[in-house]
């Protein structure tokens, strides 16, 4: 089935958050990705595809993609081959919409989690695995002794497991 241009324009207008979206997360920029597809809507609206299109979506964002590269060369923002590659490929480990509200739900109740810690155990965990910061490192910088700083941070972990797995029930 093919799509004719004004119906390309009214799917571009009805899904323009999911293309949006789409596109900032292949181009990596809110603003380019708006841009892009208000040029889309521009070149659509003043001339039609050259051949059938069939996959709406699909084209528009080709469309779109390739607006975004002419614009990044024509601003002097020089690619490498491989991140014209890495834009023109379709991204297949895009996040699925279920996956990144299952996340952000998962990231709300560690949160509430880490809230219920004592300062120190909170600080030390968030120290060790968010910062990165070496457990002697962060010994010497409480001034306690290093098994101390193990405890405290596998204590944390196992209570902040143990809190997400209550969140499930």
């Amino acid at each position: 089935m093919t799509v004719a241009p004004s119906e390309l324009l009214r799917f571009l207008v009805d899904r323009y958050e999911t293309l949006r979206s789409k596109l900032v997360h292949r181009l990596g920029s809110i603003e380019l990705a708006e841009d892009v597809l208000h040029d889309t809507y521009v070149k659509l609206s003043t001339r039609a595809p050259a051949t059938p299109v069939h996959s709406p979506q699909s084209f528009l964002l080709r469309t779109a993609v390739n607006l975004a590269i002419d614009r990044i060369r024509s601003e002097r923002l020089l690619l490498s081959g491989d991140e014209v590659d890495a834009l023109l490929v379709p991204d297949e480990k895009a996040v699925d919409p279920a996956d990144a509200a299952g996340a952000r739900i998962d990231l709300e109740a560690l949160a509430r989690a880490m809230d219920l810690l004592p300062p120190l155990r909170r600080q030390l965990l968030f120290a060790s695995r968010v910062e990165g910061v070496p457990q002697k490192e962060l010994a010497r910088r409480y001034a306690i002794p290093l098994r101390r700083v193990e405890r405290e941070i596998h204590a944390a972990h196992e209570f902040c497991v143990a809190q997400m797995r209550n969140k499930t029930k």
